[in-house]
């Protein structure tokens, strides 16, 4: 298989070393805020001034004949602001698509230098803390192995807990505290193997070769976004090649390997795409088999994309997109263990398995009416649905070593269902938006929403601890108790968690309004409603946004303030009983404080300083942490008691691609503590009473990434003398090339020690009782892991021929293998193991274009 890829790569260099084909690009200008197309745009392509084109009545234009490569256009039409897409990559065998979004000139500046906008082609959700992200800038970005949310780690104050997660981290926030949209569909998670509490996962669904463009908002977002408390990722897929009756692309890398078809239909009307790919471990496997991977279980998964269009009229269209994932993992432990103080001994442990089973869909449609200058409307209709399958056994094992201090040989000696969760989630929903201008400066929305569970069915049942005590800890568990104590063993037995209803709704409205005070001062004022039938509680969310402009067109000041409540994951809400315990849950609540500058440093060069204020309220706490004092306490009530605070300052420097480069830069501090919600701990010794650092504090991230495009090397080399020029066939280097990489650094995770107890046994396997258990120390997050950072490069490499293109994209994960930890692993017998991130990991991947 090597000696096969290296021949590949031979033959393509020599037989793509040729002169340039020329490929094309198709676009649409359309107002930032309307939607509207914009008529009789000049679009130029800067790298060749003398080509561009004029756009239609339907903000349509056409770029033919332009030689393979890299480009930027610009887009000038009077009444709007120069706007700026680059990184557009022109390939043969297909068009080129992108869409501009232009801002209108709100004032006529006398005097002073018009600069180009490099920042409003992908669209805003608010004015403050928020990134747009082309559809070049998130296919190329170092160190993401092509998933969208680990592409959005690179902005300040987003974290991750570990690589082996893309979960995101937003200021503080919960991993569950963010909002994903897909072409206006709002989905719970986009991941493969996700869990019901958790928008992370350890690979995203969504195809990046479908993605037009991504808007991110880590704060003060408007009215418009509810039921989430951090962050709004908005998602724009983008539409077949409607010139094409089929095109495709075949893929093989870290994401999946697969294709992508698409084309248009009835006479340039309609647009359809649609990807489908299987995991790539799982496609290694079934060539070189699973031992030559070196590793015991293969994670198994497939997932299906796809979009189509219609247009009516010019002002009418529809457009339906889905999306399908389904999961499978078998993870049997070992027993496994060399250990040098374990010559001849024997032992029993248990060994755990897991089987994961996990599936989710969502599917919707969306009519978009467009009122010509004065504004558009979206009417949406959507279901989706998960369902999760996990199964957690442990084989209790009886273990003999050898004189090495390894096992020679083992015994299952029993095995108990130890976690069982089976549950199906399906959610039907329909939501309208309407902007509309009314007045001179006014820019209405106004909105509302409709989710209903169609069906929720969650059952989980555990082994609880079969647990003994020795209270006076003189070594004898049969010792009387105190006479306030019943029985020095407590067995729980099998504890099932269980919540099912019908029809339950989120009802959600919103009204905002957005307009001039003066020439320089922009605001947004904003209201909105959510409520939820099964909890029967409902807030309003006020929020407001200003912009100042300080020094035309270069330098803005920024401020948002806001309201935001969120209802809690479905499971929650459930008990041991199946009852209506914790029913009546009040929802999550955070106050948004966001201030910020933003100033245009160069050509496509921006600076961003904020600060951020976000206080938590009515977080549900278990009622057993917050008795944690008393060992024996057990208790499956939640209270919505758990308070938070989260305030950071944040650096955010990007470079779009000019002359070449383009990279970012993102320095964050920040402090994020909870509030003990204890009870009485105050006697307890080394006890700080008051404050912890939260799950989610992570005081410094430091991201710097960085990337130059390379053109006509094979040219160049063509060119050389003949003991140059044959020996380079050597190398698969092209005439399109980019290299680029990722630096980052995080403080170290906050956890809370443990300490191992020989006075409480817990019982193994119901065969015999451990030397102790390990327990959680009264100091919440009184430790940290140690600092987090890594080094990821990445090459990638263009091939264009006549009729199609093949792309190579050569990374290197973790480049000086920096043992980054994940964790600790507490062992019965008292032993501590440490769990690793990624090592170094070469990953090499390749597509076909056609």
């Amino acid at each position: 298989m090597k000696i096969t890829f290296v021949v590949f790569i031979l033959l393509t260099s020599f037989l793509f070393a040729q002169d340039k084909p020329f490929g094309s690009i198709i676009g649409q200008l359309i107002d930032g805020t309307t939607n509207q197309p914009l008529v009789g745009a000049n679009v130029v392509v800067i790298e060749q001034s003398n080509i561009g084109a004029i756009t239609d009545s339907d903000g349509n234009f056409t770029i033919k004949k332009i030689a393979v490569g890299e480009y930027s256009v610009r887009a000038t039409l009077v009444g709007y602001k120069i706007a700026i897409l680059t990184n557009i990559v022109v390939s043969t065998g297909r068009s080129s698509k992108i869409k501009i979004r232009m801002n209108d000139e709100a004032v006529e500046v006398g005097g002073v230098e018009v600069k180009a906008d490099y920042f409003s082609s992908e669209g805003s959700i608010s004015s403050i803390s928020t990134i747009g992200l082309n559809a070049a800038e998130v296919k190329r970005s170092p160190g993401s192995a092509l998933d969208m949310q680990r592409i959005v780690q690179n902005l300040p104050s987003v974290a991750n807990s570990n690589d082996q997660s893309n979960e995101l981290i937003v200021r503080g926030g919960a991993p569950d505290e963010n909002l994903t949209i897909m072409d206006h569909i709002e989905i719970p998670t986009t991941n493969h193997f996700p869990n019901q509490f958790n928008s992370g996962g350890p690979i995203n669904m969504v195809n990046v070769d479908l993605i037009e463009d991504i808007r991110f908002s880590t704060g003060g977002f408007p009215a418009n976004f509810g039921d989430k408390l951090s962050s709004v990722m908005d998602i724009s897929l983008r539409e077949g090649d409607k010139e094409r009756t089929i095109a495709g692309e075949a893929t093989a890398h870290f994401a999946g390997t697969g294709a992508v078809f698409e084309g248009g239909f009835a006479d340039q009307k309609g647009t359809w795409i649609f990807s489908a790919r299987q995991s790539f471990l799982e496609t290694l496997d079934k060539i070189v088999g699973i031992s030559s991977l070196g590793i015991t279980a293969i994670p198994k998964y497939y997932d299906m994309q796809g979009k189509a269009t219609y247009e009516f009229s010019p002002t009418q269209k529809i457009i339906v997109s889905g999306i399908y994932g389904s999961d499978v993992i078998l993870i049997n432990g070992k027993p496994d263990e060399e250990n040098d103080q374990k010559r001849f001994a024997k032992d029993s442990t248990g060994v755990e398995n897991v089987d994961v089973k996990t599936s989710q869909f969502a599917v919707g449609a969306t009519l978009r009416s467009l009122f010509g200058s004065n504004g558009y409307s979206l009417f949406t209709v959507y279901m989706l649905g998960n369902h999760y399958d996990v199964n957690v056994t442990e084989d209790f094992t009886y273990r003999e070593y050898d004189a090495n201090g390894k096992v020679m040989s083992f015994k299952k000696l029993l095995s108990n269902p130890m976690y069982v969760n089976d549950a199906t989630e399906r959610l039907l929903g329909a939501k309208y938006d309407l902007l509309y201008h009314i007045f001179n400066f006014h820019e209405l929305s106004i909105g509302g929403q409709l989710v209903t569970t169609d069906k929720f069915v969650n059952n989980v049942s555990f082994n609880s601890d079969t647990l003994r005590f020795d209270l006076n800890r003189d070594g004898d568990f049969t010792d009387p108790f105190p006479t306030d104590i019943a029985q020095s063993t407590f067995t729980n037995g099998r504890i099932h968690n269980s919540l099912e209803f019908g029809e339950e709704f989120k009802l959600g409205g919103y009204i905002s309004d957005k307009f001039l005070l003066t020439n320089q001062l922009s605001a947004t004022v904003g209201m909105r409603y959510d409520y939820f039938t099964y909890s029967q509680k409902g807030n309003w969310s006020p929020r407001l946004s200003l912009s100042y402009e300080l020094f035309p067109v270069t330098t803005k000041m920024n401020f948002a303030y806001g309201e935001y409540y969120q209802t809690l994951a479905l499971p929650q809400y459930g008990d041991n009983l199946g009852g209506t315990t914790n029913r009546y849950l009040d929802n999550s609540h955070a106050r948004h404080f966001v201030v910020g500058i933003e100033h245009i440093l160069d050509e496509g060069l921006k600076a961003t300083v904020e600060a951020y204020y976000k206080s938590y309220d009515h977080i549900a706490v278990s009622e057993e942490f917050i008795n944690s004092v008393d060992k024996t306490f057990r208790s499956d009530k939640r209270l919505s008691v758990g308070e938070r605070t989260s305030r950071g300052i944040e650096l955010f420097i990007q470079q779009k691609q000019v002359e070449g480069f383009y990279g970012t830069f993102s320095l964050s501090y920040s402090k994020s503590v909870t509030k003990d919600p204890r009870e009485n701990i105050s006697g307890l010794p080394s006890i700080n009473v008051g404050n912890y650092a939260s799950d989610y504090d992570f005081p410094f991230l430091l991201t710097l990434v960085a990337g130059k495009t390379v053109n006509n090397v094979r040219a160049t080399l063509n060119g050389s003398p003949f003991y140059i020029k044959y020996p380079s066939y050597l190398l698969p280097l092209s005439d399109d090339m980019e290299f680029s990489f990722r630096f980052r650094y995080s403080s170290g995770r906050p956890y809370t020690p443990r300490l191992f107890t020989a006075y409480i046994q817990r019982r193994e396997g119901t065969i015999t009782w451990s030397k102790g258990v390990w327990e959680d120390g009264a100091e919440i997050n009184s430790a940290r892991y140690p600092d987090y950072h890594r080094l990821d490069v990445q090459w990638i490499n263009r091939w264009h021929n006549e009729g199609y293109n093949i792309v190579m994209i050569v990374a290197l994960q973790n480049v000086y293998n920096r043992a980054n930890v994940a964790g600790y692993q507490y062992v019965t017998d008292g032993t501590r193991n440490t769990i690793y991130q990624f090592s170094f990991f070469p990953v090499v991947g390749a597509s076909v274009e056609f």
